[in-house]
């Protein structure tokens, strides 16, 4: 399986390393309704890690899996 390369030029790829970069705490919303808080710790063009507030440790989340993310602050 051959992945695609993570577009750096495009503004929402941007906007998540500001927040990364920021320790910005966000919700992501899945597509089966489920909620995660927590902060990205990394994005890759497959996954993003999340730290959530609640755990220990991060958890990996598929991209196609995420309907919204919203900063909390």
């Amino acid at each position: 399986m051959e992945t695609t390369p993570l577009n750096t030029s495009l503004p929402g790829v941007r906007l998540l390393q500001l927040w990364i970069r920021k320790k910005i705490p966000v919700s992501l919303s899945l597509i089966n309704t489920e909620l995660l808080d927590g902060e990205i710790l990394w994005q890759d063009s497959e996954f993003i890690a999340l730290q959530p507030s609640n755990q220990r440790g991060p958890v990996l989340i598929n991209r196609q899996q995420i309907s919204t993310i919203r900063p909390l602050r």
